[in-house]
């Protein structure tokens, strides 16, 4: 678990560094290239799946469907800083925390359903779907970078396999 909690945080790590680079015109400037969508939603949209984690574990509860989508934090890159620099304190607290393994989880899957379906679930298994959940998203604000003009590190939005895969091609 230890693993998983800091490769979580070494994503937040890199969303930080961003952040601090980024002014709040570039942060909210949409673009129809990415379905209108901003940096700074995706941004919260990754936070708050992490605040779903960290708030539902002591309860063995983790409900991805009810996040606070906080337009504060889609819409001011400070408020975004704060925010993942309270996620990182809480994911780091985990690797001490006496935590149930196994967890219930509840993620919509079907726009249409009014039924909730919690599925079983492990805190390893959330952290994985953490690390792929937000390079995905990571890789969206790559693109939104590059076209609003923002230098991103290579490896921004890159899934850990692929970094893998690369680094073996340059033997």
């Amino acid at each position: 678990m230890t693993e998983l909690i800091h490769a979580n945080l070494g994503l937040l790590d890199q969303v930080l560094e961003l952040l601090e680079r980024l002014d709040p015109e570039t942060y909210v400037r949409t673009s129809p290239v990415f379905s209108n969508s901003a940096i700074g939603g995706h941004v919260r949209h990754s936070l708050e799946h992490y605040e779903s984690l960290v708030t539902g574990l002591p309860e063995g509860r983790v409900n991805y469907d009810r996040r606070a989508r906080n337009p504060i934090i889609e819409t001011q890159p400070a408020a975004a800083i704060a925010s993942t620099q309270d996620l990182k304190a809480k994911l780091s607290a985990l690797a001490v925390a006496a935590l149930p393994q196994e967890i219930r989880v509840l993620m919509d899957h079907d726009a249409g359903s009014p039924n909730e379906e919690w599925q079983s679930s492990f805190i390893c298994r959330e952290l994985q779907f953490l690390i792929s959940h937000t390079v995905h998203h990571f890789a969206i604000i790559a693109g939104l970078c590059r076209l609003h003009g923002v230098a991103v590190g290579e490896s921004f939005g890159v899934a850990p396999s692929t970094l893998r895969h690369r680094a073996s091609l340059k033997i």
